[in-house]
C-alpha cells in the first residue's frame, strides 16, 4: 500500500512540473504534503501493529512492545551522558574528528562487504523503501556491521556531503574510541535504539544534526549491524526512533525467514543425499500410485530412468493398495516379487511402508527393496557362511596328501563338480573351502549343508526352498533355499552318500537343468552354484546295492579328489598337525618325545579330527608347559592294523565301529565322538551291520 502511494506521489510531481496554472500547482501541494503525512502515519500504524505482534527470535516466542524496546528518554540522556564519559576516557577530540581514524583499505572493504553480503541483500532494499517515507533532501539512511564499519550509505545528497566531512563514509569504523559519543557508536555499545539531536554529541563538529539508530540482531542475539538515519535538523521527530527500530525488526524477520529457508533447504539437500547413497532401493508413491521420487540404486535395481512424477507398470504389478499398507502394515514387510523388466527377470524382496499426515490422513507409502542377490550376500555375510581356509593353511606334507592338494588346485580353476571322498575326520569340508577360494567365486557364498544330519522330509525344503504356505508351519514370505543362496558361489552337499533315494532324484534334476523349483512353486528358477560333493561312503558299493543312484554318481564324478586317512600320512604329518593344534590352543607349550611316539603308533579312526580333540583334550590336563604321554588319552587300543589284515572295506568298517564301542562299554555319544560321526549316523550303521550293543 505505501508502494502504491509513494508512487502516485512521484506521478503527481511530474504532474506539477508541467502543469501552468500557479493556483492548481499550489492546490496540488497542499495535497502532496496531505498524502505524504498519511502515508507516515500509516507506516507508522503498520510499524507500531507489526512489533506489537509475536516475534519469533530463534527457537524463542517473545513479546514486546515499543516500550520494552526503545528507551525512555531519561535512559537515553543517562546512556548519553555515560557515553560521553567514556569518550573523554578514550581520548576523543570535542572539537573535530581524528584524521586517523581506522578506514578498511578498498580489499579489506570488499571483503567485509562480502562477508555481510547475506544481510546487505535484504538490508539495501529496506532502506530504499524506507527513505521513500522520509523527506528525501533532509535525511540519510546508512548501515553499519556488527565490529562498526560503515558498509551502505543511501539518501541525501546533501546530507551525505555533510556526514562525509565527519568519516561518515564506507569503510570508516564508528565506535566510541573512534568517534566518541554518536547514535551509532552507542547503540554498538549497549544494544539498544538511541537518538542523539544536536547538543548530544561528544564532538562539536556534529552538532546541528540528529541521528537515530537501532541494532539489527541476528542468530542467538548476537548484534549483526546497526540501521542509523541521519538529519540536518537539529530535533528529530519521535516517530523516527520507533520506525528505524521497526525497520531494524523487519530486517531481523526477514533474515530469520531466509535462514530458515536456508536451514531447510540444507536438511532437505541432506536428506536427499542420505536417500541417494543408500545401498537399498527407495521409492515414494503419492494417492494416485505415481511415483514421487525414486533414488539412484532403485533406478538401478529396476533398470529405469526419468521415472519421478510417472506411473509405471513394475508399481501396478506390485500390486499395491495403499488403504491396506495403511490398515495392515505387518502384511506388507519382506516381500517377495519377481518381475519381467526388459525382458530380464528381476528377484526383488520389498517392504512398503505409509506416509501419513499430522492429522493420520493418507498421503501415500514408501517402498524399499533390493534385489534377492543382494539380500542373499548379506544374509550369508550375517550366517557367518563364507569360507575361511585355503590351499596355504592345509598342514600335511606326504606325498599321498600333497598328491590330493595338487587335484585340488586344478579343480579351482574349473566350475565343474566336485567328489570329495574320504574317512570322517579327514577334513573334506576344509579341502572344499580351499577350493572355493582358489575359484574366481571366492567373493561369492559358501553354502555347507550336510544332507546326512538333516532328515529327508525336510532336506527338500532346504535344498530347493518354499513359497509362502506350501505347507503347515511354512513362513507366509516363503524361504529360499540352499541352492538359491549359493547363486554365484559354491554349494557343499556334506555326507552326500547318506541321501535318501527320493531326493537322489530331485537333486540330478537340479544337476542336469541347472533349475530349482522351490516347493509349492509353478515356475522354476535358474542358478549357477558350483557343486562340491563329499563323502565317507564307498559309493561304487553303494550302488550295488542299490543305496546310491549310477547316473546322480556319474554326475558327481567330474573330478574325484580321495583324502589319505591320517594313519596313512606318516609320522611326519601327525607331527606337523599335533605341533599345530598345540600352538592354536597353547601357544609356548611343547611336546615331549614320549607324547610323540604315542599319538605317532596309534591308528586314528577318527582322523584329524580325532586328533585335534586329543590334543586340546590334553593341554587342559598339562601344567608344566609341556606335554607328556600322560596327558593324551586315548580311547581306543593304540596298535596300528596289521598290513596282513584281510576283508572288504565294509567289513573293515564294521570290525572298527564294533571294537569302538566294545572298548566304550557301549557308551554310543563317546564312540561317536572317536570315530568322528553324528550319533544318528552311528545308530544307522549299528542296524546295518547288526552289531550288538551292551
Amino acid at each position: 500500500m505505501s508502494v502504491v502511494l509513494v508512487n502516485t506521489l512521484k506521478c503527481n510531481r511530474f504532474h506539477l512540473v508541467a502543469t501552468r496554472n500557479e493556483q492548481w500547482r499550489k492546490l496540488c501541494n497542499y495535497f502532496q504534503g496531505l498524502l505524504k503525512c498519511c502515508i507516515i502515519i500509516g507506516h507508522v500504524f503498520l510499524c507500531v501493529a507489526s512489533f506489537l505482534s509475536f516475534q519469533f527470535n530463534g527457537s524463542d516466542m517473545k513479546y514486546q512492545t515499543a516500550r520494552d524496546v526503545i528507551p525512555s528518554s531519561e535512559r537515553m540522556q543517562r546512556e548519553i551522558i555515560a557515553s560521553h564519559k567514556r569518550s573523554q576516557q578514550y581520548g576523543i577530540n570535542r572539537e573535530k574528528r581524528d584524521k586517523n581514524q581506522v578506514r578498511l583499505s578498498p580489499a579489506e572493504f570488499d571483503a567485509k562487504v562480502e562477508k555481510n553480503k547475506e544481510i546487505l541483500t535484504v538490508v539495501i532494499p529496506s532502506i530504499s523503501d524506507f527513505y521513500e517515507l522520509l523527506s528525501p533532501e533532509e535525511f540519510m539512511v546508512a548501515y553499519v556491521s556488527g565490529d562498526g564499519y560503515i558498509l551502505h550509505v543511501a539518501g541525501s545528497e546533501k546530507v551525505k556531503s555533510a556526514f562525509a566531512k565527519r568519516q561518515g563514509l564506507p569503510g570508516y569504523r564508528w565506535k566510541e574510541e573512534d568517534v566518541g559519543a554518536t547514535a551509532i557508536s552507542i547503540c554498538l555499545k549497549r544494544k539498544i535504539p538511541i537518538q542523539l539531536n544536536a547538543q548530544d554529541y561528544y564532538c562539536r563538529q556534529a552538532h546541528g544534526s540528529c541521528s537515530c539508530a537501532a541494532p539489527v540482531f541476528g542468530k542467538q542475539d548476537n548484534l549483526d549491524g546497526v540501521l542509523v538515519v541521519v538529519g540536518l535538523n537539529s530535533v528529530f521527530h519521535p516517530n523516527t526512533l520507533v520506525m528505524i527500530t521497526m525497520a531494524a525488526r523487519s530486517i531481523e524477520k526477514h533474515m530469520r525467514l531466509l535462514r530458515r529457508n536456508h536451514e531447510k533447504l540444507l536438511y532437505t539437500g541432506f536428506l536427499d543425499s542420505v536417500i541417494e547413497s543408500a545401498e537399498t532401493g527407495i521409492l515414494t508413491l503419492d494417492r494416485e500410485m505415481r511415483i514421487l521420487k525414486i533414488n539412484k540404486k532403485g533406478n538401478q535395481i529396476l533398470k529405469q530412468r526419468g521415472l519421478d512424477g510417472k506411473q509405471n507398470s513394475i508399481i501396478e504389478s506390485l500390486s499395491l493398495n495403499l488403504e491396506d499398507i495403511q490398515l495392515n502394515p505387518k502384511n506388507w514387510k519382506e516381500r517377495e516379487v519377481s518381475l519381467q523388466i526388459d525382458k530380464q527377470d528381476v528377484h526383488l524382496y520389498y517392504s512398503a511402508r505409509p506416509v501419513v499426515s499430522e492429522k493420520n490422513e493418507l498421503l501415500g507409502a514408501v517402498l524399499f527393496f533390493n534385489e534377492f542377490k543382494d539380500i542373499k550376500k548379506l544374509a550369508n555375510k550375517v550366517s557367518g557362511t563364507k569360507a575361511i581356509f585355503t590351499f596355504d593353511l592345509l598342514v600335511g606334507s606326504s606325498k599321498s596328501f600333497r598328491k590330493s592338494i595338487d587335484l585340488a588346485i586344478r579343480a579351482s580353476q574349473s566350475s565343474s563338480t566336485v567328489l570329495l571322498l574320504g574317512e570322517t575326520g579327514t577334513g573334506k569340508e576344509l579341502f572344499a573351502q580351499a577350493i572355493h577360494n582358489g575359484s574366481k567365486r571366492r567373493e561369492q557364498a559358501f553354502i555347507p549343508i550336510n544332507c546326512g544330519a538333516i532328515p529327508s522330509e525336510l532336506l527338500e525344503s532346504e535344498l530347493f526352498g518354499y513359497v509362502g504356505g506350501a505347507f503347515t508351519g511354512a513362513s507366509k514370505n516363503g524361504r529360499p533355499g540352499k541352492f538359491e543362496l549359493a547363486d554365484g558361489g559354491t554349494i557343499l552337499l556334506d555326507e552326500i552318500g547318506d541321501m535318501q533315494h527320493d531326493m537322489q532324484v530331485k537333486l540330478l534334476r537340479v544337476l542336469q537343468t541347472g533349475e530349482v523349483q522351490r516347493i509349492g512353486a509353478n515356475k522354476v528358477s535358474r542358478i549357477d552354484a558350483r557343486i562340491i560333493a563329499a563323502t565317507h561312503v564307498d559309493l561304487q558299493k553303494a550302488i550295488k546295492h542299490n543305496r546310491f543312484r549310477t547316473d546322480l554318481f556319474y554326475r558327481l564324478n567330474i573330478i574325484e579328489i580321495t583324502l589319505p586317512p591320517l594313519r596313512e600320512r606318516g609320522p611326519e604329518d601327525i607331527e606337523a598337525l599335533a605341533l599345530h593344534f598345540i600352538k592354536r590352543f597353547s601357544p609356548g607349550t611343547s611336546l615331549s618325545s614320549d607324547a610323540l611316539e604315542k599319538l605317532v603308533n596309534y591308528s586314528w579312526p577318527g582322523n584329524v579330527r580325532e586328533l585335534e580333540n586329543t590334543i586340546e583334550r590334553g593341554l587342559h590336563l598339562c601344567d608344566s608347559g609341556k606335554l607328556q604321554a600322560t596327558h593324551i588319552d586315548l580311547q581306543v587300543k593304540s596298535t596300528v592294523p596289521n598290513k596282513g589284515t584281510s576283508g572288504t572295506l565294509r567289513e573293515m568298517e564294521q570290525e572298527l565301529i564294533n571294537t569302538t564301542i566294545n572298548a566304550c562299554h557301549g557308551n554310543m555319544a563317546q564312540s561317536a565322538k572317536i570315530l568322528g560321526v553324528s550319533r544318528t549316523t552311528l545308530y544307522r550303521k549299528v542296524k546295518e551291520f547288526g552289531i550288538e550293543t551292551v
